[in-house]
């Protein structure tokens, strides 16, 4: 199995449990399909940090009809290299666009979802694929439950 660890995105964030919109682990479903990363609790406007060192590559969009939600893509370098990251639901920080960051390094704040999913709990998105396969991230993290 893989070796690697991260850090979490976001302060004391846990996993989100089931809310009026459906629960946020690894694997949930999603309709005709299941959840490819992990929802992080979290409050808007809070820092979200770089999981892991990284080439902070570019902005990632969510939603192709929606251009107020948005992420940061990150390809993994270092103890890191193999792994991108997707981090939705974020503002990003336009300052290390471009740049390698280590991990803990704010990489932008949480946006808030209550336009698009009224009722849900507000939470980073985040999704991780070593060697170009998706992969459960609570492992990586110690302190995600």
């Amino acid at each position: 199995m893989f070796k690697y660890s991260m850090i979490n995105p976001v302060d004391a964030g846990t996993v989100r449990r089931c809310d009026c919109w459906g629960e946020g682990h690894f694997g949930a479903p999603r309709g005709g399909r299941t959840h490819r990363g992990v929802d992080i609790v979290a409050r808007a406007d809070a820092p979200v940090f770089s999981p892991m060192h990284a080439l902070v590559v570019r902005v990632a969009e969510p939603y192709d009809d929606d251009a107020e939600l948005s992420g940061v893509l990150l390809q993994g370098i270092d103890a890191h290299t193999g792994l991108e990251a997707k981090l939705f639901y974020v503002l990003p920080d336009l300052a290390p666009m471009g740049q390698c960051v280590r991990a803990g390094t704010v990489i932008g704040c949480v946006q808030s979802l209550q336009a698009r999913y009224p009722g849900i709990t507000d939470h980073v998105h985040l999704e991780v694929r070593a060697q170009a396969v998706h992969i459960d991230p609570v492992p990586l993290i110690a302190d995600l439950s």
